[in-house]
Parts: C-alpha cells; sequence; structure tokens
C-alpha cells in the first residue's frame, strides 16, 4: 500500500512534466521549421553578398588612393630637386609640403646610399583609429636607395568588411546545408537545456513527493493505531500546510476521542458502581430493621437476676443498635449514589449562582475558622450547568477542603474559589477553580482519588468526588486535580459556557 501510494505520486509528477514537454518540443520543431524558412533564404543570401562586394570595392578604392598617394610623393619634383642639391633642411621642408598636401601620410622615409635616413612623422593626433598601408619602392635620384611611405586608413572599414565575410560565409554555409541541419541542432540544443530543468524539475517533485507521501504514511499508521484503541498517538504536522493542517485536525479529533472515550469509560464505570450500591443497599437495608427490633427486644425483654449478664446484654445491644445506625447510613449513602437524578443543564449565570454557593457555605466554614473567599471573572460569566447538581459539585469540593484543612490543623486555614472563562479551539468554557492551603493530597492517591469507595479518612463512604465527577462529565465538562497556588490542593472544573446570556449580561452591564 504504501510503495503503491510512492508509485502513484512519482508517476504523476513524471507524467506532469513530460507531456507539456513533448508537446512544446513538437511546437519548437515547426516554429523552427517556420521561421528558418523565411530567414535562410537564396534572395537574403544574394543580398548579403551584395554588400560584402560593396565594402570589398570600398576598399579596393582605399588601397587604389594608397598607391596614387605614394606615386605622387615618389615622383615629386620638390622632392627629387632638394634630394639632388642633397641639402637635408630641404629635403626635411620638402618632406613637410608633401605630408600636408596628403594628410593620410603618416611618415615618409628617405634611404640613401650611405648615412642616416631621413624621415618625416605625422603628430599622432588623430582621434579616428587607422589601418597603416605600407609603400617602398627605389628612389631613382643619385645617392638615395629607396623611399617608403606608410599611409593610414580607417581601421573600422576593415573591421566591417571581415565581419561582413565571416557573416556571409556563415549565411552561405546556412543556405547551401541540408534543410534539417539547423532544425535538428535547435531542438537538440533546446533539448539539452529544456531536459535539464525538466530533470531538476523530476528530482525536485519526487523528493517532494517522498516527504508529502511519508507524512500521509505516518498518519495512515496513526489512524490504524487508534482504530485499534491507541488514543495517546499524535502525529508531528510538519510543514504548515493542507497536510499539516490536517495533522492538526487528526490530532485534534484523537484528542477529543481520548476525552470522550474516558468520559464513557468513567460514566460506565459509575453506573455499574451504582448498580452494586442499589443492590447493596437494598440487601443490607432488609435486614435491619429485624436485627435492630430483635436486639431492642433482647435489652428489654431480659428479666434475670445475673446483673453481669444484664449489663453484657445492655451493652451489647447498644452496640448493635449504634452499628445498626451506621449501616442505614452506609445504605441512605448507597441509595443516594444509587437513585442519582439526571442533569438537566440551563443557561445560568454564574456571578447569581455562586453568590448563592457563598451564602450556604460562608456559614459552615466560619463555624470551623476557615476563610472562603468567592471571585467570579467581570464580563457576564455564564455556564450550562443545572443548578443542584452542580451545586452539590462545589458543595463536595469545599467542604473536603474544609475537612482536609481541619484535620492537618493548617495555620489560617483558607479555601479560595475562582471562575474565569477561557478561550480553548475557538470555544468558550467556564473554568472554576477550588483550591486550599492545607497539607495537599499524597501522590500515591492521586490516581485514585475519584473511584468510587475510594478514601483516605477515618469516616465516609469515598463517594463525594466520584459522584462530583460523574455529574461534572454529565454537563459534558472536566474535571482534574491539579497543583495548587497555595502549596495545598486545587481542583480544576470546567463547562461549556453559555454564549448568549454572556451577551445579554454584557450588553446591561
Amino acid at each position: 500500500m504504501t510503495k503503491r501510494l510512492d508509485v502513484k505520486i512519482i508517476l504523476a509528477v513524471i507524467f506532469a512534466v513530460l507531456i507539456p514537454l513533448g508537446f512544446s518540443v513538437y511546437l519548437v520543431d515547426k516554429a523552427v521549421k517556420t521561421s528558418l524558412g523565411l530567414g535562410v533564404n537564396d534572395e537574403l543570401l544574394e543580398q548579403i553578398e551584395n554588400a560584402l562586394e560593396a565594402r570589398r570595392n570600398l576598399i579596393a578604392q582605399l588601397k587604389k588612393n594608397v598607391s596614387s598617394t605614394f606615386a605622387r610623393i615618389k615622383d615629386s619634383h620638390e622632392l627629387k630637386e632638394a634630394a639632388l642639391l642633397g641639402d637635408r633642411q630641404n629635403i626635411e621642408s620638402a618632406l613637410r609640403f608633401l605630408q600636408k598636401e596628403n594628410e593620410s601620410v603618416i611618415e615618409i622615409r628617405l634611404t640613401p646610399s650611405q648615412g642616416e635616413p631621413l624621415s618625416l612623422i605625422s603628430p599622432s593626433d588623430r582621434s579616428v583609429p587607422l589601418k597603416t598601408l605600407a609603400k617602398k619602392a627605389p628612389f631613382d635620384v643619385p645617392g638615395f636607395e629607396s623611399i617608403e611611405v606608410v599611409l593610414g586608413v580607417e581601421a573600422e572599414v576593415f573591421k566591417e568588411y571581415e565581419a561582413a565575410g565571416a557573416a556571409a560565409a556563415t549565411y552561405r554555409a546556412l543556405v547551401e546545408a541540408p534543410p534539417s541541419y539547423l532544425n535538428d541542432r535547435f531542438l537538440w540544443v533546446y533539448l539539452a537545456i529544456l531536459g535539464g530543468s525538466v530533470a531538476l524539475s523530476i528530482v525536485m517533485g519526487v523528493l517532494w513527493a517522498r516527504r508529502l507521501a511519508m507524512r500521509i504514511h505516518r498518519l495512515s499508521r496513526a489512524t490504524k493505531s487508534v482504530a485499534e484503541g491507541d488514543m495517546s498517538i499524535r502525529v508531528d504536522p510538519g510543514a504548515r500546510d493542507e497536510v499539516g493542517r490536517l495533522v492538526d485536525s487528526f490530532n485534534g479529533m484523537v484528542g477529543e476521542l481520548a476525552v470522550n472515550r474516558a468520559r464513557i469509560e468513567y460514566l460506565q464505570k459509575i453506573s455499574a458502581w451504582q448498580e452494586m450500591a442499589r443492590r447493596l443497599a437494598h440487601e443490607i437495608k432488609n435486614p435491619l430493621t429485624p436485627i435492630q427490633l430483635a436486639a431492642q427486644q433482647l435489652k428489654t425483654k431480659y428479666s434475670g437476676d445475673d446483673p453481669a449478664f444484664g449489663r453484657l446484654l445492655q451493652q451489647s445491644a447498644e452496640i448493635i443498635e449504634e452499628e445498626v445506625q451506621t449501616l442505614r447510613r452506609l445504605t441512605s449513602d448507597f441509595s443516594q449514589f444509587a437513585k442519582l437524578p439526571a442533569v438537566r443543564p440551563e443557561p445560568v449565570e454564574l456571578g447569581e449562582f455562586f453568590a448563592e454557593c457563598e451564602a450556604s457555605l460562608a456559614p459552615v466554614a466560619q463555624q470551623d475558622g476557615v476563610e472562603l473567599d468567592f471571585r467570579v471573572s467581570k464580563g457576564g460569566a455564564a455556564a450550562l450547568i443545572d443548578r443542584i447538581m452542580m451545586k452539590r459539585v462545589i458543595d463536595n469540593l469545599v467542604r473536603n477542603a474544609t475537612e482536609a484543612l481541619l484535620e492537618s490543623e493548617t495555620k489560617e486555614p483558607r479555601i479560595a474559589v475562582r471562575v474565569t472563562e477561557k478561550l480553548e479551539k475557538g470555544v468558550r468554557h467556564a473554568v472554576i477553580r477550588v483550591e486550599d492551603n492545607g497539607p495537599g493530597i499524597d501522590p500515591r492517591h492521586r490516581p485514585s482519588i475519584f473511584d468510587p469507595y475510594y478514601t483516605t479518612k477515618n469516616e465516609g463512604t469515598g463517594l463525594g468526588l466520584a459522584i462530583s465527577k460523574k455529574i461534572v462529565l454529565e454537563h459534558a465538562g472536566r474535571i482534574w486535580l491539579d497543583e495548587s497556588l497555595y502549596k495545598g490542593t486545587a481542583f480544576i472544573v470546567v463547562l461549556p459556557s453559555a454564549p448568549a446570556m454572556i451577551n445579554r449580561t454584557r450588553q446591561r452591564t
């Protein structure tokens, strides 16, 4: 299953890339063929050849001009006369004259039969790059061997001619090449570039698909574990994308399932204990009256004259009657536990409700020397509760705290009841916190404090907290033992809020 999902995702990525690639190659092939047909043809080659021929003619003309200039200088009458006279100053003057007459001349050099050559170099202040062309020939004046003239022409003309020649040769090769020559090369270059991009895309897509598949596999395994009953499993959401939000929803769902299952299991366990309590109360209650009547008859009917036996009979009858009363109280507690009424919640303003609780509990706490402090948050806190049943919960928690404070002889005993609101997963809840500054509950007893008939007191049935938890769960709420700010015991009760009543209360205030 896992491998099949991986393969499907990877194949989907590959096909999603390769299909557009094939279509694009087909379109490019058509486009290249059409473009080459328009751009590579004999007519355009002829125009390029004509332009190249024009540049060739221009260069030929430039070279012709250079030859003509060289001939004028070589055959110059002034230069020859100055050379015949052999006066160096006259020769240089004639050379300067010739250089001025021909601006393209860069250097003129006369080489005598003996001695140093005579040369004239024009200043290099030209702004246009030049290409030099040198001409050399014998100088037909006695005493001289040769004359050399270096002329400059615009170098750009030759560069343009060379570039045009290379372009024309390339274009000629394209025109003369087979029709598929360019098309094939364009396609191969396109395929190389696009193929590299596609390969990278496929690798990235496969890596992404594998990562996505692994996250889905983890979620699938977690779902299987939940189906097998493991509600403790959670999945790391990883990235905050759609899959991450799905994993968050899964984790929240599992958390809710765990809470609901714990609630159902506890209520089922309490129901079983209630049924047992009902049967025990019935079985124990029936023989109590005959036992008590029999003890009373023994005590009143004995008329013997044995004082010692009379006292023993009197004491035994009193013990039997006391134990019968104890059993009656026990069966009464069992009956009350077995016959807990159904919860009927309704919207209740908690400020008003806890004012009633404080009015009934404060005198008892004050009588025992315990400070009782009730505080409800401002803003109209409200919850969906059954007044009678929830009052029993608060009464149990406060009375348990009072008894613990008195048994431990805590100095300045204090019980605080705080009612606030909190937003949890987008839903408002009322939070009730009941805590004291007593000795706290031994960690060994904490896991079992909500079990029926579990108690650490010398007296009592251990039903108070079990009944309280059952009532809270039937309100769709939660109750748990928390750490106290006063290093004592703290119980937290969370109940659904009543938003409509909260809004009405806030509007009035």
